[in-house]
């Protein structure tokens, strides 16, 4: 027979996975519709405790069609997207991001104010709520 001290660790340990699971979730929203139509600033992050590059914005049309917009607006590309809820990624289907070949993780977060776009590894393009403001 396991002792009780065993079986109550075991029993933590199971709510304390369960609860991070479940807080995972409720942190971040619903990635089933894909990212928003607007304007998604584009960041790069590079050494720590330095702020990010600003490299220029994407701006996400209907019709699955994409803006490329370099530092002080000046145009810098379009072509088409599709996202797969499935995988919870934007595919770059021509323009400069396909021919660049960038990903497209897709990621909600606080309950729906933030969507990212992961394009490379320390790239980021954030549609934030809170910026319309």
């Amino acid at each position: 027979m396991k002792s009780p001290l065993n079986v109550k660790f075991l029993l933590l340990l199971v709510i304390a996975g369960l609860s991070g699971t479940l807080g995972a979730e409720e942190a971040g929203g619903d990635t089933s519709a894909g990212p928003r139509l607007g304007t998604y600033v584009i960041q790069s992050y590079g050494a720590v405790g330095r702020p990010p590059l600003v490299l220029g914005s994407l701006v996400l049309e209907a019709g699955g069609v994409y803006k490329v917009l370099l530092p002080g607006g000046k145009p810098g590309g379009e072509g088409k997207y599709a996202y797969d809820a499935a995988t919870k990624t934007v595919t770059w289907q021509g323009g400069p991001y396909e021919a660049d070949k960038f990903g497209g993780e897709f990621t909600v977060e606080r309950e729906g104010k933030t969507h990212k776009i992961r394009l490379k590894r320390t790239t980021i393009a954030t549609n934030s709520t809170d910026a319309e403001k």
